[in-house]
């Protein structure tokens, strides 16, 4: 519809909001050049302007929200193959790790340091998942 036609109270095609599916509507609110609001003639309802799908046209996609996650046991397998050719360190709160550290942990059994978010913390990537550790002490 061009900018010269559009003024409040003539007709249009829109896609209703309630009835789903493209009606005629009546412009109630415009600016500028813009459709603002319109009303629908079958349903009466009154709703912010959607222009008609297309027929043939391809559905807008929408975006995942989720990033594939995965498992911790997979991440970790990955790391203790890296590290293979390191020598497996007992871990102590008062020791100084690098990443890619290959350690036991009592509770926790083995793992690799993945991140050194601090001087005296240690992430460390476990089979059940990852830990922040306290380390340098």
């Amino acid at each position: 519809m061009s900018p010269t036609t559009i003024s409040i109270g003539k007709e249009i095609r829109a896609t209703c909001s309630s009835c789903k599916k493209p009606q005629h509507h009546i412009i109630t609110a415009i600016s500028g050049t813009k459709i603002d609001q319109v009303q629908c003639k079958s349903c009466g309802k009154s709703h912010k302007y959607r222009a008609p799908e297309i027929a043939g046209a391809a559905p807008k996609r929408r975006r995942k929200g989720a990033v594939e996650v995965v498992p911790p046991e997979v991440t970790w397998e990955k790391l203790m193959t890296a590290s293979a050719a390191k020598k497996t360190i007992a871990y102590t709160f008062d020791k100084q790790y690098r990443v890619n550290d290959r350690l036991s942990h009592d509770t926790f059994g083995l793992g690799v340091v993945t991140n050194l978010p601090g001087p005296d913390k240690a992430r460390i990537a476990f089979k059940d998942g990852e830990r922040l550790l306290i380390c340098n002490r």
